[in-house]
């Protein structure tokens, strides 16, 4: 009986190994199909290399003879049967060129077959893919050195690598006749109110120059030390908060509770002082307690974990998304406290430009916007006007030409004990300049708004003139 179980056994594995290489079989059949197609109709080179790479083949031969293909195709415009022959004779890596090449063009093949081709071999290697990523996710799990967190960050990553190799450029490529009815259809939607133009970030003087953060855009939020940046960015995030907009915060100087404290602080409008000594009266805490119980419905996700990399941030968000269902912003805390890649250890600049590089392709997968906080360098001090210019950035990589749009805090009063002597005098200490510095699809500007200390929020006098005018109950 054990004779019969081992037999069994081995007939199973022939079977499989069989079946195995019947698939194999098919697949560089397919290659070389496609090979055949191309060296039969030249012009459709051009077809193919827009959606196949090397990449996407398997078998050692149909690379080579498909990567001196795009050679050709890329130097000359077009492909040639012949220069392929000699190129081939030339290298001697495949044996007896002449007859392979014989064989790929006696064929018959017909137009018509290369797109269901190169979708086979797409499939074939999204498939490969996804195998590669099981057997790396298996590894990883055996790994005992990596934290749960970890392992989920890389197992995300991993995962979306493997199921966004796409391809997929029609999405992206219109023609004149397209693309106009797409703005037309656009510009409509906008007209009738059913397009979405950005979310709002609540201060009304703000949303007229802005236009909302567009889905998709990263945009920077800057200025020097205590201007006020991480209080302004939770500001519109408690405003966002406030229509039911979800928000994702990934906070990598400031705890969860601070950022909560901050929130209540200001939605209570309570003297930041007092709440954080405990020194509040009864009223205060009544006011306190009410608030709490509006805030806990707030669509919020917070993440307080310092040292994040961008792969860990981008699994979070992913994270958030799936428990909120959906994220309308994500408030990053802030650029220079997010783990530098190791391939740019030598040049802290260019590190910092792949990170703004990576979080703007970031927002764009991820299809939302997404507000960095960074701090500026001090070079602005030397200068008279010490209001900040898109060049204070540069120290930090090259955030101006990667981001979408870049704004930036300044507060006279903030500049020097004179400068703060002075606007005290003038009742002006709050005054704070927001600098529109870029703005890929908007126009640029500043407005002012006022920073009130005591409750660590911005006041827009527009929205103040706005919520006196509206009738009280």
């Amino acid at each position: 009986m054990k004779g019969f179980f081992i037999a069994l056994i081995m007939v199973n594995q022939r079977q499989a190994a069989k079946k195995l290489s019947e698939e194999q079989s098919q697949e560089e059949e397919q290659e070389f199909q496609l090979l055949g197609i191309l060296l039969q109709y030249p012009e459709l080179i051009n077809e193919a290399a827009d959606v196949l790479q090397v990449r996407h083949l398997s078998h050692p031969q149909a690379q080579l003879i498909y990567e001196e293909l795009l050679r050709q195709f890329q130097r000359d415009g077009a492909i040639s049967r012949t220069k392929l022959l000699l190129k081939l004779r030339e290298d001697d890596l495949i044996k007896d060129p002449d007859t392979l090449i014989e064989q790929l063009t006696s064929g018959f093949n017909t137009k018509e077959e290369l797109k269901p081709t190169i979708e086979l071999i797409k499939q074939k290697h999204q498939k490969y893919l996804l195998k590669e990523a099981a057997s790396q996710l298996a590894d990883l799990a055996n790994n005992s050195n990596l934290s749960i967190e970890e392992y989920q960050a890389r197992a995300q990553e991993l995962i979306f690598s493997a199921t966004n190799e796409s391809g997929d450029l029609d999405k992206h490529i219109f023609s004149m006749e397209e693309a106009l009815i797409e703005s037309y259809d656009r510009y409509l939607r906008r007209r009738n109110d059913e397009a979405d133009i950005g979310v709002k970030s609540g201060f009304m003087t703000l949303d007229k120059l802005l236009g909302g953060f567009k889905k998709g855009h990263l945009t920077v939020i800057a200025a020097s030390t205590s201007m006020g940046k991480t209080a302004f960015a939770i500001n519109i995030a408690r405003n966002v908060l406030k229509r039911e907009v979800p928000v994702g915060m990934i906070s990598l100087e400031m705890d969860a509770t601070e950022i909560i404290d901050r929130m209540v602080i200001q939605e209570a409008n309570i003297n930041a002082w007092k709440y954080s000594q405990g020194h509040t009266n009864e009223q205060e805490d009544e006011k306190i307690s009410q608030i709490l119980n509006e805030m806990h419905e707030y669509p919020l996700m917070i993440s307080d974990e310092r040292g994040l990399n961008v792969a860990q941030i981008r699994a979070r968000l992913r994270k958030f998304r799936a428990q909120l269902e959906n994220i309308g912003l994500v408030v990053i805390d802030y650029l220079q406290m997010i783990q530098l890649p190791e391939d740019y250890s030598q040049n802290t600049a260019r590190a910092v430009g792949e990170v703004v590089l990576q979080l703007r392709n970031m927002a764009s997968e991820l299809n939302v916007p997404v507000i960095l906080i960074s701090q500026i360098s001090r070079k602005f001090t030397n200068r008279q006007d010490k209001r900040p210019i898109l060049s204070d950035l540069r120290d930090s990589g090259n955030i101006e030409e990667i981001a979408d749009g870049v704004i930036f805090l300044y507060r006279e009063a903030h500049t020097s004990a004179a400068a703060r002597e002075k606007a005290a005098m003038e009742g002006r200490e709050g005054e704070t300049e927001v600098i529109v510095a870029k703005q890929r699809t908007g126009q640029t500007g500043s407005i002012k708004l006022e920073f009130d200390e005591d409750h660590i929020c911005f006041l827009d006098p527009e929205n103040i003139s706005y919520e006196e005018a509206m009738p009280h109950e």
